[in-house]
């Protein structure tokens, strides 16, 4: 079995995420976190489950001579095929407390970015919001989809470093459901204040169906993208509201509900849980499939503006 080391310097400090690579393949970035404060191509770092699991399908894609299989209780268990190595070697990685594996040794590693090979503008976005981790979000400068792929890089180097203070794992009513994750909410522009009364502290995750009228709803979470993805990340609203369920009108001549209707080209769109919100001197829709998960701070937990 592989042991985990602390992620920290001799002192105490705990270690800066970094980006890694498979050398000269050009896949990543993989936010990794050193668990020494000097490596080279065969030391090991720390991933997350969703990275590794990228990592494993990248290195058999690429005939790196492993494969590399999870087991129902988390455990990574990485094989040499006969061509690589006669006696098919295999490796045990036990993930820590936190979920973590310890990956190295098994191909070279590499800084992300130093290897000269052609990135994408998604993987550069990703690979921003990972590095701007301790930083304010800065998503909002960038255009659909990369400001998604920063978010996604931001967040897996909070998860992996839990480091962020505003950090909160969440499940869905249903614990076998995908994870979700609520990260700490932006306060730059164009984001605004929550409303007098208001505690963040106070959000709670429910089905958009078991939204009440007078919850204050904050965020939805992201889309799973990608068969690796085994988490959705808070996607916070820029002006919460407070919900004022109404009855769903599929032929409804609001924008929002025209544009879900192009959406399904003609046909009847599915039932929506509905929600009034303000557009401009009119009243729109919100709309979300019942079952799609919320972050809302109770009617009942908002406390009285002084």
């Amino acid at each position: 079995m592989t042991s985990i080391p602390p992620a920290a310097h001799a002192d105490g400090t705990p270690l800066s995420v970094q980006l890694f690579t498979i050398s000269d393949t050009g896949h990543g970035p993989y936010v990794g976190l050193p668990v020494t404060s000097v490596w080279d191509e065969d030391t090991a770092h720390l991933f997350t489950r969703e990275t590794a699991v990228r990592i494993v399908a990248n290195a058999a894609r690429d005939d790196q001579g492993t494969s590399g299989t999870f087991a129902a209780d988390g455990t990574l268990t990485l094989q040499w095929t006969e061509t690589y190595n006669e006696l098919g070697r295999i490796v045990i990685v036990t993930p820590d407390a936190h979920g973590r594996y310890l990956i190295g040794g098994l191909w070279p590693w590499a800084m992300w970015g130093d290897d000269g090979a052609p990135h994408t503008a998604g993987q550069a976005a990703f690979a921003r919001g990972a590095t701007e981790y301790r930083q304010a979000d800065d998503a909002t400068s960038l255009p659909e989809p990369l400001d998604g792929l920063y978010r996604q890089g931001r967040r897996e180097a909070q998860l992996l470093s839990r480091e962020c203070p505003g950090h909160r794992e969440m499940f869905d009513v249903d614990p076998s459901r995908t994870p979700l994750v609520a990260t700490q909410r932006p306060t730059n522009a164009p984001f605004k204040a929550l409303p007098p009364g208001a505690s963040e502290a106070s959000a709670r995750v429910v089905a958009a169906r078991e939204v009440k009228a007078g919850d204050l709803v904050l965020a939805s979470f992201d889309r799973p993208i990608g068969s690796g993805r085994i988490t959705r990340s808070s996607a916070w609203m820029t002006d919460p509201y407070v919900a004022a369920p109404r009855p769903w009108n599929p032929w409804c001549v609001c924008t929002p509900c025209q544009l879900d209707r192009d959406l399904y080209d003609g046909e009847e769109p599915e039932p929506r849980v509905v929600f009034a919100v303000p557009e401009g001197r009119r009243t729109a829709c919100d709309m979300w499939e019942p079952d799609e998960p919320l972050l809302v701070v109770p009617a009942a937990l908002l406390a009285a503006p002084a």
